[in-house]
Formats: structure tokens, C-alpha cells, sequence
């Protein structure tokens, strides 16, 4: 250990130290654009003019460069880290004195900040958190933990102590291949002992000395003589470099060397690693993973050529090469940008850093800039954000930074091509990564009608995801042995059929992913911190859905019924549901009313309960506007089309009751009315008068048409409607009662369900679940307002279907009213008849013959119809004769919709006076210990609910005038008194 320890030279500031040169260079670059020039015949000095196009030339005005010459005596520099997270730069020197400098970088200034010697030159860096690796020429690699709050001049957060060094050895690394270079191969380069690059994957780390590649766990390997946890023999000459995957952690490692090749080590496999490679003719310098795509690698090659290979495809040639036309200088060092996709920047061996472009529609140089005030080439290159850090052998560090001017020229144009200044400027500031100018250029006008560019402009604030690693969605192909590489025309045919696919793949990527924000970009962090990008993404976000919603709309009208497809566009629609009522409730005028009301109606049919989802929640949206007030841009009266299709078929459309599509076991509903424009008119009155009651009848179709569609037995599917039925008549109430005054124009009545709802569906549904359960009183009550005749001209309504469920009760003419009416007469009231037959009879018989549950159950159902039946009007119909014995002619059978007064006011007396018998009986009886308790249960359930019965008529709307009205409600409360004998007892 004592053969590393360190000599420190603290450095508080750069201007003390002797030797040192720091710079600004503004806007500074080495090329400038070249103007035409002529080429002079025979001159063979002139050929290179040939060659220097305007392309080539690159932007230097865009360029801000600051550049620091380090005090290194030997000018000997050879390596260059990065810190991930602190503005922290560490720099290797090949000299035997002062060998490592820690520089701060802070925007536009470059500050050595601390140096030290050590034993042996360092020829590799590598800096992860607060450890730092060293690779010498003694084929050691040294880990320096490194204290870089008090480096910085920060606060205490990662100091060990305030008296320790600033840099401490806690381990050193010897590879065991060092003696395998010591002789190399006939004709290849010199052997070398030098570690030439090292670099971290978290806690591991790798070496690589000569061909071979060791790999180390920093946190466990710190004792005297560590082991390498893997070793690996890449190739038989010297690696120039060896670098981690970031994408798939201490798995995949990236290898170039001097023969040219580029290798892929899996350390997953076992026996040979080397799962993919690839050969060239020139000997590489570099290679780099692509920070945003994790199957791309770049090489730098000695012929001058940046390689780009695709690692999902055996290829003999790269998927993309990069090459400067008129620069003699070899690309030494290559680092891709972390901000985007399709730049990727070169150190040089003739002083220059240069910025390319992988895109073939923009000029190849972005930026063009010198690396090196001195003869030297640059030995390594860098990037963190839009900052790129070079380092020349004679000691110049540079900092390139990419002003959004440079960034701006070199941004791909979609939706701007057409003119549009606008848009053209969101497309560069996207690219420059101003996403709040963007945003500001988007909310400075309204978005295009044009499909087209409403795509481009989401896709260019489109948020990727991570791209994931290579065991998630993409793989390394089986690798090629080189004896495989013949001249054969199978084996020649099939690997320009390779090299193809690898081009057309990249081209793609480059499509996909070249276009507005790279992948896993923070643009909800961004969106958080500007409320306009906010919005300028909820904005392209709603363009987007209106897009896509007239897609699926033309679609389905052009196509039809798809049920061949996986995803037809009725579940398309049905998926974005959440995202149609979270824009709706955010900005509804973004999406007209009638584009809803078209999604909704194209998944009614196929999923009933979705669509009826998905409208109620553009209602209640629609409504939370409008509750605002004056400074609401919408009604909920522009509903009117949406609400018709949900509770279609009306009780205003024409031929509703012939809709087949409303029996009790429908699954679909179809959606159309004849005579449309009128109904919907009615549908408005309703919505500009009570929204909040119109959208509880959309909720009630929904709970209903749930009912129906669960299934079961017919009984409960029946108590399940009628109960949801009284639920929603109940929640209309309260709704009614808070604004009584309001509602002059339109008076539902709450206690007859079917007042409740426009939706002829729910209120045939309603009916015919009393039928099976004999609440013939019931269906009697309610059915009674579609009997009402209509009003004739000038009585005081402004015509029939104007007034919604007032005293008059809904105009007969409405074609439910015939369905229910005939219903009415021909099955309720027979039923209904039959049943006070037999209960009279069985009374006359044995006055206490029946169960008492038998005989309060029919007064209560005489009771009802009696005192709310307001304002019944008999209709007759005719009915057709049962079929006859032959020779015999029977005449047709007329039936009404009314029960005679006389007989309703009979039965109640009878079977009164015969219940009044039965509970006498009961409290008189000697044997029963607590005969008169019995008697009062028996008599007060009946007692209760005809009291209620009588008090509700007292507080009720006014009644229509009955002659014997006011007879019955004093007879019904002569008989309560009579029951208080003994309901009190």
C-alpha cells in the first residue's frame, strides 16, 4: 500500500496556482461557413475544396466554449470523470509529480479546486458517487474514496471527518492478466502493462489491462488481495476501451480494441461471455453506449469514421456511419448527448470537438468547436446535459456549452413545414429543450383543425417511457463465428439482408424517437414547475382525444359493425372513457357536444352500461359549469341530443312502444328516433328547467339496466327494479323540495315513480315488474297520468308535451301511453278485479276465514286507489274474442282501464268491517294469555300506513276535482278511528 500513498497540494483557487490557464471563450469555434470558391485545374492542393460543403461547416455562433489549462508540468494528460450528480470533474495525468486534479465546473467557469501525486501515473478514471478509480501502469487499479463536500466547499453531507484527507486509498486491484501482455503477438502493438480503462456499475467495477477485462466488487474486495469476481478475455491485442452498459446494470459491457473488433460481454453467460462482436478493417479508439437507447453502440474508428451499430442484429457492416468530409484529424474519443437521441459528439486527434447529427434531412456537423489551444489530440470526451467536456494530451480541458440556438438549427420540422411560424418555433424550442417556450408558442393560438398536425404537435410533447433493457423487449442475435464470414453467395446474401434490417431499424428509431422529447424525460416535474406547460399539455392532450374520437366515429360509420376486429372502434371509445370526462370537466367547450354525444352513441349498443357510464359523467361535468354561473361557456340545455340517446326511447318518441329493443332481457339498445328535433326540444325544457333531475334519470337507467342485465330469478329481478325505482323517486323528491319555486313549469311528482323519468324503458320496465308481484295498486296510481285527455288550444298550455309531469299528468297522446293504457285494461284491471272477487267472496263465506296479512293488504291497495287516483279518465278498448267452437259467433270484448267507485267503496266496507270482526275475535280469546297484544299487531301495520296515506293527501299537490274524493278520505279516516281501538290496545 505504502507504494500508492499520496502527496496533496490543496488548491483553494486556479489563479493561485502557478502554470495555469483559464479562459472564456465565447461563441468560439474553428470553422467558419466557406463561401464559393474556384477550383484551379491541375492544382492538386486545391482537391480539398472539392470536398468543403456549407453542411459540413457546423454552427460556432451557437457555441459557448470556457476552457481551463491545467497546471500539469509534463503536459501529459490522459484521462478525464465525470461526477453523475455534483459539478465535479477529475482528471488523470500520465506524469510522475502532480497526476490528479479535481476541477469544479459551475456554468460558464472552470476551477481546480484540489491536486496530489501519486507513487505511478494514472492512465484511466472513473468516478461514481464518492469513489474513485485509478488505473496505472502497473496493471493496478486503486479506489480513492473521495470527500466531496469539503472538496466543494459544500455543507458537511458526505465528510467522513473535517481532519481526514480529502482523498483516501481504501483498496487496490491487481489484474491477474498482467503477465499475459508482457510478450505480444508477432506484428501487433507494443505490450503494455497499463490498465487502459476502468469504469463502475454501481459497486462493481471493471479493469482492463491489455485483451483482458477483470471485474471487481468495490464494496466486499477492499482488503489486502482482492479477487476479481469474473475475468474475461475479450481479445488478443490491447483494449482501447471497455465500458458498462447503463442500461442493464453489471450485466452487459461494451469493448473496442486495436484490432478493430467491438465486443459484447454478457457476464449472464457462462464459459465465453462474448456474446455478440463485430470486425472492422481500422482499429478502434472508443466505444459508447447510447444513454437513451440501449441497443445502440458507437465505435471510433483510426479511419476516421464514428460507427453506429444496432446490437439486435449479426451485422458485417455498422447500421450508421459517421464521418467528417474534410477532417484529416482520427475520432479519439466519443460520447453520445444525454438529452438526445440523435446527436452524438467526437474528440479528435487534430484539436476539435465536433457535434453530428445522425439525421440525414439536417446538416451532419451541429456544432464545430476547437478542443485544444496546444498541439494535442483529445484523449477524452464527456457529457452532462447540454455540456460537453473535452480533454487534449497537452493539458486543455474544455466545456462546450449548447446554447438553444444551436440546438434550435437543427431541429426536425413535422407540423411546421407548412408555414406555420408558430409551430415551427415550438418544434426548435422543444428540441432546445425549452419546453416552457414551446408551451407558450401553443397557447398563443388556437390548435388546427388538421389531423395531421394536431398528431405532430402531441407527438412532439409526447412523454417516452424508459426504454427497457435487453432482457425486457429486446436480445443480442446469435453471434456469427468468424469462419462463417465466406464469399459464399448464401452467406454474402444473408448478411446484406441483415445489414439492411439493421439500417431500416435505426432509420426507424430515429423517426420514433428523434422527434420532440427523448425517452424518459421529466415532463410531469416540468409540467409541475410551469403552470403553462400544464396547460399547453392538457390543451394537446384534448386535440389529441378529439382526433381520435372523429377516427373512431368515421370509422364506424364507414365500416360498420366490426366484430372480426380485437379492437373495434366501440371499445376504443369505451377505454377512453375516463380520459373524454376528465377533459370534459377540465375545459368542455375543447369537445362539442355533439362529438360526445356520437362516442356515446357508438358504445350504447355494444356495452350499456359504459355508454350510460360515460354520459352521465359528461352530465355532471356539464353541470359543474354551468353551477359557476354567468361566466360558464356551457348549458347543460346543448345536452339535449346526448341525454335523448341515453334514455332512448323517450316517452316523447314516436313508436317507442313497439321498440323491441326495451324488453326486460335486452342486452343492446338500439339508438334512433324518428321526429328527433321535436323531442329533443321537449328534452332542453326539461334540462334548462331541473339538469340535476334529468341526470338522476340517467343514473336510474343505469342502475336499472344493471338489475336487468345481472339476471336471476324473475321475482328478484323484479324487487331489484322496483326498489331502485322508489330509491331514485325519493332522491328527486329532495331534489324537488330545495327548489320548489323554481319549478312552476315543470311539476314531477315524486310519489308516482313513473313521473320520475322521461326514459320510456325504465318506465315500462318499472310497470311491469309490479305486475309479478301483485302491486296492482300501484301500477293503477301511476298509470293513471297517461290517461289524461289532452288539452285542447287556448286552455293555458302552450301545447302538448310542453308541460313535463304536471297536474294535468303526461297527454295520452303519447305513444307509450297507448302500450300502457291497453296493458292497463286488458291485464291489471281484470287481475286486479278477480282479486277483490275472491276476497269478497271468501269474506261473505267466513268472515275470519283469511289470514289478517290478506285482508290489510287489500284495504291498503282500495285505500290507495281511492284516494290517489286524482285524475283518472276511463278509457274502453277493444279487445279480441277468445277463440269459439265452430258455428259460433262471439262478438268482441270491450274492456277499461277504470274499476267502478261503487265497487271499490263496497269491498273496502266488507272487507273492513270483516278485518274489524277478526281482530275482535282475537283480542276476546280466553285461551291467549296476550290476546289483546296480538290483536294490536295485527291492526297496527295496517293503521300506520293508512294514517300516512291520509296525512300525505292532506300536504299533496292539489287534486283535480272528484266528487267522491273527499267522501272517500272521510271514510278512510272513519275506519282509522275504529282501528285505534285496537292498534292502541
Amino acid at each position: 500500500m505504502d507504494i500508492y500513498a499520496e502527496t496533496w497540494r490543496p488548491s483553494s483557487s486556479t489563479s493561485n496556482m502557478s502554470g495555469t490557464r483559464s479562459r472564456r471563450q465565447s461563441t468560439r469555434g474553428v470553422v467558419a461557413a466557406a463561401s464559393p470558391t474556384t477550383v484551379v485545374a491541375g492544382c492538386s492542393s486545391a482537391h480539398w475544396r472539392q470536398a468543403y460543403v456549407a453542411s459540413d461547416t457546423g454552427d460556432t455562433s451557437g457555441v459557448q466554449s470556457t476552457s481551463l489549462g491545467l497546471p500539469d508540468e509534463s503536459r501529459f494528460t490522459t484521462s478525464l470523470a465525470m461526477s453523475e450528480d455534483q459539478p465535479l470533474l477529475a482528471v488523470g495525468s500520465g506524469s510522475h509529480e502532480t497526476n490528479m486534479f479535481f476541477v469544479q465546473s459551475l456554468d460558464d467557469q472552470l476551477d481546480v479546486k484540489a491536486s496530489f501525486a501519486s507513487k505511478f501515473p494514472i492512465y484511466a478514471l472513473a468516478l461514481h458517487g464518492n469513489l474513485l478509480l485509478a488505473g496505472t501502469d502497473r496493471s493496478t487499479s486503486v479506489l480513492y474514496r473521495v470527500d466531496r463536500a469539503r472538496l466543494l466547499g459544500y455543507s458537511d453531507t458526505d465528510a467522513e471527518s473535517e481532519d481526514g484527507p480529502l482523498v483516501r486509498c481504501v483498496g487496490t486491484f491487481k489484474s491477474k492478466a498482467a503477465r499475459s501482455v508482457d510478450v505480444a503477438a508477432p506484428g501487433s502493438h507494443a505490450p503494455t502493462r497499463r490498465v487502459s480503462c476502468v469504469d463502475f456499475a454501481g459497486d462493481a467495477f471493471l479493469a482492463c489491462v491489455g485483451g483482458v477485462v477483470s471485474v471487481w466488487d468495490a464494496a466486499r474486495n477492499q482488503q489486502q488481495q482482492p479477487q476479481p469476481l469474473r475475468v474475461e478475455r475479450v481479445s488478443a491485442q490491447p483494449l482501447t476501451r471497455a465500458v458498462w452498459s447503463p442500461h442493464s446494470g453489471a450485466t452487459l459491457i461494451a469493448a473496442a480494441g486495436v484490432d478493430g473488433g467491438a465486443a459484447i460481454v454478457d457476464l449472464r453467460r457462462r464459459g465465453r461471455a462474448v456474446a455478440w462482436r463485430a470486425a472492422t478493417a481500422a482499429g478502434a479508439n472508443d466505444a459508447a453506449w447510447s444513454p437513451l437507447v440501449p441497443h445502440w453502440l458507437a465505435t471510433a474508428g483510426e479511419d476516421g469514421a464514428v460507427r453506429v451499430w444496432d446490437l439486435r442484429y449479426a451485422t458485417t457492416t455498422p447500421a450508421m456511419t459517421v464521418r467528417h468530409a474534410t477532417s484529416a484529424g482520427v475520432p479519439r474519443r466519443v460520447a453520445w448527448s444525454p438529452t438526445h437521441v440523435d446527436l452524438i459528439s467526437v474528440g479528435t486527434s487534430d484539436r476539435a470537438w465536433r457535434l453530428h447529427s445522425l439525421r440525414d434531412s439536417i446538416a451532419p456537423v451541429v456544432a464545430d468547436c476547437r478542443a485544444a489551444d496546444d498541439v494535442g489530440a483529445v484523449v477524452s470526451a464527456c457529457a452532462k446535459g447540454s455540456t460537453y467536456y473535452t480533454l487534449s494530451a497537452c493539458g486543455d480541458l474544455f466545456a462546450h456549452r449548447l446554447t438553444p440556438q444551436a440546438l434550435s438549427r437543427a431541429a426536425v420540422h413535422r407540423c411546421g413545414d407548412s408555414g406555420d411560424s408558430v409551430l415551427s418555433h415550438a418544434e426548435s424550442a422543444v428540441y432546445a429543450r425549452d419546453i416552457r417556450g414551446a408551451a407558450d408558442a401553443v397557447l398563443s393560438r388556437p390548435l388546427s383543425s388538421d389531423a395531421a398536425t394536431t398528431r405532430a404537435l402531441c407527438d412532439l410533447f409526447a412523454a417516452k417511457p424508459r426504454l427497457a433493457s435487453a432482457a425486457a423487449e429486446w436480445a443480442l442475435p446469435t453471434t456469427l463465428p468468424r469462419a462463417s464470414l465466406t464469399d459464399s453467395a448464401a452467406t454474402a446474401t444473408d448478411s446484406e439482408s441483415t445489414d439492411a434490417a439493421a439500417r431500416r431499424a435505426m432509420a426507424a428509431d430515429l423517426q420514433r424517437l428523434g422527434y420532440g422529447l427523448p425517452p424518459d424525460f421529466p415532463l410531469d416535474a416540468t409540467a409541475a414547475r410551469h403552470p403553462a406547460v400544464l396547460q399547453a399539455l392538457e390543451r394537446l392532450n384534448t386535440a389529441s382525444l378529439r382526433s381520435a374520437l372523429d377516427d373512431l366515429v368515421a370509422q364506424s360509420e364507414g365500416t360498420g359493425e366490426d366484430t372480426g376486429s380485437s379492437n373495434p372502434p366501440w371499445k376504443a371509445a369505451a377505454d377512453r372513457a375516463q380520459q373524454i370526462v376528465q377533459c370534459v370537466t377540465a375545459d368542455p367547450t375543447l369537445l362539442d357536444a355533439r362529438l360526445l354525444r356520437a362516442v356515446v352513441k357508438l358504445v350504447l349498443p355494444h356495452d350499456c352500461i359504459a355508454g350510460l357510464t360515460l354520459g352521465l359523467g359528461i352530465c355532471q361535468a356539464y353541470l359543474a359549469h354551468q353551477r359557476r354561473g354567468p361566466s360558464s361557456a356551457v348549458s347543460c340545455g346543448d345536452l339535449d341530443g346526448l341525454v335523448h340517446v341515453l334514455l332512448f326511447p323517450t316517452v316523447f318518441d314516436a313508436d317507442s312502444a313497439n321498440d323491441s329493443a326495451i324488453t326486460a332481457g335486452t342486452t343492446t339498445r338500439a339508438v334512433g328516433a324518428p321526429d328527433a328535433h321535436a323531442v329533443r326540444e321537449r328534452i332542453r325544457e326539461c334540462l334548462d328547467t331541473c339538469p340535476d333531475v334529468v341526470f338522476e334519470m340517467v343514473r336510474l337507467e343505469i342502475s336499472i339496466q344493471d338489475a336487468v342485465l345481472k339476471g336471476g330469478e324473475q321475482a328478484h329481478v323484479a324487487e331489484a327494479i322496483v326498489q331502485t325505482m322508489k330509491e331514485h323517486s325519493q332522491t328527486v323528491g329532495a331534489l324537488l323540495d330545495a327548489r320548489q319555486a323554481q319549478l312552476a313549469p315543470v311539476q314531477i311528482h315524486a310519489q308516482y315513480p313513473t313521473t320520475t323519468t322521461i326514459s320510456a324503458s325504465a318506465v315500462r320496465l318499472y310497470l311491469n315488474s309490479l305486475v309479478p308481484m301483485r302491486a296492482y295498486d300501484e301500477y293503477l296510481v301511476n298509470s293513471q297520468w297517461w290517461r289524461v285527455a289532452p288539452l285542447a288550444h287556448g286552455s293555458g298550455s302552450s301545447g302538448e308535451g310542453r308541460v313535463v309531469g304536471g297536474d294535468v299528468g303526461w297527454p295520452s297522446s303519447y305513444p307509450l301511453a297507448r302500450m300502457i293504457n291497453r296493458q292497463t285494461a286488458t291485464l291489471v284491471v281484470p287481475r286486479f278485479a278477480r282479486q277483490l272477487d275472491v276476497v269478497r267472496a271468501a269474506v261473505a263465506k267466513e268472515p275470519l276465514s283469511l289470514e289478517p296479512r290478506l285482508y290489510r293488504d287489500t284495504l291498503l291497495k282500495i285505500a290507495r286507489i281511492n284516494l290517489l287516483m286524482r285524475c283518472d279518465q276511463a278509457l274502453t278498448f277493444t279487445v279480441p274474442p277468445p277463440p269459439a267452437a265452430e258455428g259460433t259467433v262471439t262478438a268482441p270484448k270491450q274492456v277499461t282501464t277504470s274499476i267502478a267507485e261503487s265497487l271499490l267503496v263496497d269491498a273496502f266496507d266488507e272487507i273492513g268491517n270483516a278485518f274489524l270482526m277478526l281482530l275482535e275475535a282475537l283480542a276476546r280469546h280466553a285461551s291467549h294469555r296476550d290476546a289483546h297484544k296480538r290483536a294490536a299487531a295485527e291492526a297496527l301495520p295496517l293503521h300506520e300506513s293508512l294514517a300516512k296515506l291520509v296525512e300525505r293527501q292532506s300536504v299533496s299537490i292539489t287534486a283535480l276535482p272528484s266528487a267522491g274524493r273527499k267522501v272517500h278520505v272521510a271514510s278512510v279516516a272513519k275506519y282509522l278511528r275504529k282501528l285505534e281501538h285496537y292498534a292502541n290496545a
